[in-house]
């Protein structure tokens, strides 16, 4: 008998299923609600009547102040909020926004042994998983838990399949996430959009003081953002503002310290010497990056020549390659070409000291810092303080802080970029979106989907007026474009409203 061959991956029960759900087409379509749209180009209402999207979004006591987001009337918004499940609203997507899409941002079901509210049609039931795992429940035993990963694999595999294909080639993509499916998530990310793509995981701790979430082991402080991208050779480094991560994050990012310093083009400061600190790039690993570099003083000029050539240039000084203590290597390598250098020496500071000469890098982005991969500031707490702001107390569970969103997309998009969120939640990515472009003059667009998931009857945001969890969304970024539009009169702060029509529309 041939076994069949074994090979790496990630395997559950219903996969097949859920990757055809990705490949179907979309059964619905679009329609717009102008009754909850704000801003130029809808029907400038400002807010909800308690009917909402299709008679099923109550959107509470939204009140309604009409256009807030300041812009002309001649424009129309570029925000988008869909009422609607995101799987079909990613079909549709598919075939109006392949491409698009620049930096994708979702906050799924961490699937904390708990329902979540997406059971797509090919997710399995515990009869066909005692049918292929055998008789026992598969809630107990050394099983325990594999029906509930392989329903929300299930649930986000075609999902990610989809955003894939609205990612422009040089987006990225955010997913935040527990320690519950985190390892989950890395294999089917790297399935979806390749290993290569899965940039990065960034720890993010959102308790410090801890919370106990088993029986034994640690207190829990932190979650994981997994970023991918669509072609990782394709994005840049995550540069923002170091004096706002600082202030963020002051544990983790220094007070920028830098002298800033002025030449002919303008300010720049200096950090690191021109030639490379691993030793292993050396006159054997990268003999074209080992050579001399001649510079003037008095004129500015800057000549090149080979390590081994002692020709002496008068009113020159000369620079050596740095030494390497390792043994059998005499040079470390500069991090500059030889024509790097001759091209673009005025961003090169010389620092000659009677016959020795030191060259250093000049950076022009004076208060540019690449993000690191851990973030310590942005808390849970503030999250809710965030809703608080807005008069929405205790509407919605562990939102997430729109200082943690605003730093992603700082970082990972800017002028018109389009930002999707299809886990929309309580819709604190459109007000990143919205505060950030009011704090760097971007016009980022931001486009949300949110499933019209009741509301439990017995909750704050049910006791507020709100049915559902969409209606919620849509009330939370209203009242946040309304108070960034009352001082930030150029920033788009309208939204147009859609939802998927019924089967009789």
């Amino acid at each position: 008998m041939t076994e069949a061959p074994e090979r790496y991956g990630l395997m559950w029960p219903g996969k097949r299923a859920a990757a055809r759900s990705a490949q179907a087409r979309a059964s619905t379509r679009l329609i717009d609600v102008p009754e909850l749209s704000v801003g130029p180009g809808t029907s400038d209402s400002g807010g909800g009547t308690g009917d909402g999207a299709g008679d099923s979004d109550g959107a509470g006591d939204s009140g309604g102040t009409g256009n807030s987001s300041g812009t002309s009337e001649s424009n129309s918004t570029g925000n988008t909020i869909i009422v609607g499940d995101n799987l079909e609203v990613l079909r549709l997507l598919r075939d109006t926004h392949a491409g698009a899409v620049k930096l994708i941002y979702i906050d799924p079901p961490y699937n904390t042994r708990s329902d979540f509210v997406y059971n797509d049609d090919f997710s399995i039931g515990v009869r066909e998983f005692r049918d292929r795992h055998g008789p026992h429940d598969p809630r107990d035993g050394p099983d325990s838990g594999a029906r509930l990963h392989a329903d929300w694999l299930s649930m986000m595999y075609p999902r990610l399949i989809l955003a894939r294909e609205v990612l422009a080639s040089d987006g990225v993509g955010f997913v935040s996430i527990d320690g519950n499916e985190v390892a989950q998530l890395k294999l089917m990310l790297a399935e979806v959009f390749g290993a290569r793509n899965v940039v990065a995981t960034i720890v993010w701790v959102s308790n410090l003081k801890g919370r106990q979430i088993s029986i034994g082991g640690p207190a829990g402080t932190h979650e994981y953002i997994v970023c991918f991208a669509r072609d990782a050779e394709a994005i840049a480094r995550f540069r923002g503002s170091g004096s706002e991560f600082h202030e963020r994050m002051p544990a983790v990012y220094r007070r920028p310290g830098y002298r800033v310093k002025h030449d002919e083009h303008g300010p720049y400061v200096t950090k690191n010497e021109l030639y490379n600190t691993n030793s292993r790039f050396n006159e054997r690993t990268a003999p074209t990056l080992v050579y001399r570099i001649h510079f003037n003083p008095t004129t500015g000029e800057v000549r090149v020549s080979d390590v081994d050539d002692d020709t002496e240039f008068p009113g020159f000084v000369t620079a050596l390659p740095h030494p390497n203590h390792r043994d059998g290597l005499r040079w470390h390598a500069w991090r500059w070409s030889r024509a790097k250098v001759l091209a673009d020496s005025d961003d090169l500071e010389f620092e000659v000291s009677g016959a020795s000469l030191r060259i250093r890098t000049k950076v022009r982005d004076v208060d540019g810092m690449t993000l690191k991969d851990v973030i310590l500031g942005p808390t849970t707490a503030e999250g809710q303080a965030d809703l608080d702001a807005l008069g929405m107390r205790h509407l919605f569970e562990t939102p997430k802080p729109v200082s943690l969103l605003r730093t992603l997309i700082a970082v990972a998009s800017d002028d018109d970029d389009l930002v999707l969120d299809f886990f929309a939640g309580s819709g604190s990515t459109a007000q990143a979106v919205l505060e950030q472009n009011a704090a760097d003059g971007a016009r980022r667009r931001f486009m949300l989907v949110q499933l019209p998931e009741p509301v439990s009857p017995r909750s704050d945001a049910a006791r507020a007026g709100f049915e559902t969890v969409a209606a919620l969304t849509v009330e939370r970024v209203r009242r946040a474009a309304e108070r960034v539009g009352q001082n930030h009169p150029t920033v788009d702060c309208g939204f147009r409203v859609q939802r998927l029509a019924t089967a009789s529309e």
